[in-house]
């Protein structure tokens, strides 16, 4: 069976944005809305001015204006809905993408290869992950109103340009010269914000070793120092580099906040003495000039946050693009046969990628059959390739070349996930689930009972929710994990070392009473195990060395004597 291949992607060229199209907003559609919608609150905010200013100018000449107070309350009431609108657009949007991004780690976790999510770390990504897009999701709301504001002041700059042509002009060319200072004043503040956070990764990683070494250091005072001193470092280099970007924000938006207010001045001091301006149009031209300053202020302030974003959204798209893609689409209607008569591998091979070992490692060609009902014990050395033939017999790696067939049909698509279905396994790193099954296929019943036999009913009470007690030694974890496995009703079941964590009554127990337990319950038992005598209770026994199958026998039901495993092979051929 050939597994599919992936891909090479050609790398794309970078986009301006990245957080744009992760959270939905690089559409044209929902664009259009977002400017609509910001224009008209932004022109609602200027009326309201504009109404406030044409009231002023009344009280100077000793009249009392009705008209501009009742536009004043209608443009405010606008503002607020079109404001609203907009900020929710964008959060709505913004937030169903991101739900969409944590669906496709659901999907990936779930449906991707399995070779591939070991080869991508997935518990570490799937949680750095997370973190950023929790780092955008904190974000986006100040972000939402930073872009409200700044069409607000769009449209107000747009007006200021039809009561003085000159004043505009100057407005633009100081926003330009001070947009592009405090450009290269932002990234100077990010780049101290990346030291500061590559100090607070290796810092955590410090913390995590003195953690999961605490034993050992107790025990040794100079490695205690060490790891002490390293720690300290980085603390020491994270609270200077945090200090020194707090310093340069703080003096960055005084600078911003001094220069908006100076301008002001321009135009109150200077420009009525040149003649650019009116008494009669400079109230209003000063109160647009201060009304700009608020939505530009606020711009300005969530500047950082938006390189925060990118930054997360960067990251968090490279680990999109990292993902493997689903290997089958999921089907409500696909279930495993309860009943089959043999599994085959015939010529497999499987190597490991680049990254999942230190060292290049293939296992194959392996040529087996396993029949049903029977027991098929694998055993070898250490490194030899059992646990790694044990995740390609469920197709959890799929082979690079060779096939596997259930019943005589080649396992391939569509039939992979009932396929993989016949199986529950065991394997040296299982996780046991903080709920047990509540599908209508889990006997409870029988949960109970070989909890019982394998002398562990008194560690795990029944709850009634489901709910199962994981405080338990890494043997007991086993044991338990072996009782759900018998009670999900699948007609295989894997077992990868099981007897390594367990005390000596269990070890003689598994060879002597639990595997004939498992056949009498009509189980097929495939297990690994280093004990070669392991293979007097199995049907087929398959001996690893280096990824090679050095020998493989099967015993005779009749004589109990082992015989050749192609002997089985040519029976079920």
């Amino acid at each position: 069976m050939s597994k599919s291949k992936t891909s090479k992607r050609v790398a794309p060229s970078r986009p301006v944005s990245a957080l744009l199209p992760l959270i939905g907003l690089a559409d044209r559609e929902i664009l259009t809305r977002l400017v609509v919608t910001g224009c008209v609150a932004a022109a609602a905010n200027l009326i309201s001015l504009m109404s406030l200013s044409a009231e002023l100018n009344g009280w100077m000449r000793g009249e009392v204006l009705d008209t501009p107070f009742l536009i004043f309350c209608l443009s405010l009431l606008v503002s607020y809905a079109f404001s609203k609108r907009f900020v929710g657009l964008v959060l709505t949007t913004a937030f169903s993408a991101l739900a969409g991004v944590r669906r496709r780690f659901l999907q990936t976790v779930t449906l991707g290869n399995h070779a591939d999510i070991l080869d991508m770390q997935a518990r570490r990504s799937f949680d750095l992950g997370n973190h950023h897009l929790e780092r955008i999701a904190a974000l986006l709301p100040n972000l939402s109103i930073a872009a409200n504001m700044m069409l607000v002041a769009v449209v107000a700059y747009l007006y200021l340009w039809t009561l003085t042509t000159v004043g505009a002009t100057l407005l633009l060319v100081a926003g330009a010269m001070i947009g592009g200072w405090y450009v290269r004043e932002a990234q100077r503040t990010r780049a101290l914000l990346g030291q500061a956070k590559e100090s607070e990764v290796r810092m955590l990683q410090g913390f995590s070793e003195i953690v999961g070494g605490n034993a050992e250091i107790k025990l040794g005072k100079a490695r205690r120092d060490e790891l002490t001193q390293a720690v300290e470092a980085d603390v020491a280099r994270w609270e200077d580099l945090k200090r020194r970007h707090g310093r340069n924000l703080g003096e960055l938006f005084s600078w911003i906040a001094t220069i908006v207010i100076g301008f002001s001045a321009v135009f109150v001091f200077i420009f009525p003495r040149m003649g650019a301006l009116s008494a009669a149009e400079l109230p209003l031209v000063t109160s647009v000039i201060l009304f700009l300053a608020r939505p530009l202020s606020k711009f300005l302030n969530a500047v950082p946050d938006y390189i925060a974003a990118e930054d997360a959204a960067n990251q968090l798209t490279t680990l999109l693009a990292t993902m493997p893609a689903a290997e089958y689409a999921p089907s409500k209607l696909a279930r495993a046969p309860r009943r089959f008569s043999a599994i085959e591998l015939r010529g497999v091979r499987f190597a490991y990628r680049a990254g999942l070992r230190p060292e290049p490692f293939v296992i194959g060609p392996i040529d087996m059959t396993i029949p049903a009902g029977g027991v098929v014990g694998i055993v070898g050395a250490n490194g030899s390739g059992k646990s790694t033939l044990l995740r390609v017999i469920p197709l959890l790696f799929r082979p690079d070349e060779g096939q596997v067939l259930l019943d005589g049909q080649e396992v391939e698509g569509d039939r992979l996930e009932s396929y993989r279905d016949l199986f529950c396994a065991v394997f040296q790193d299982h996780h046991l689930f903080t709920r047990l099954p509540q599908g209508p296929t889990f006997d409870a019943e029988l949960f109970r009972e070989m909890l019982a036999y394998l002398k562990i009913d008194h560690l795990v009470p029944e709850t009634g929710d489901g709910l199962l007690n994981r405080d338990l030694s890494k043997g007991q974890r086993r044991r338990v994990a072996l009782a759900v496995a018998v009670a999900e009703g699948r007609p295989i079941i894997i077992l990868d070392e099981w007897t390594s964590d367990q005390d000596a009554e269990f070890r003689t127990r598994f060879t002597n009473e639990i595997i004939g337990k498992l056949r009498s319950l009509g189980r097929t038992v495939i297990f690994v195990s280093h004990d070669g005598n392991a293979s007097s209770v199995c049907d087929v026994t398959i001996h690893m060395t280096n990824g090679q199958m050095t020998n493989s026998q099967m015993t005779d039901e009749r004589t109990d004597a082992p015989r050749p495993a192609t002997a089985l092979l040519q029976e079920t051929a």
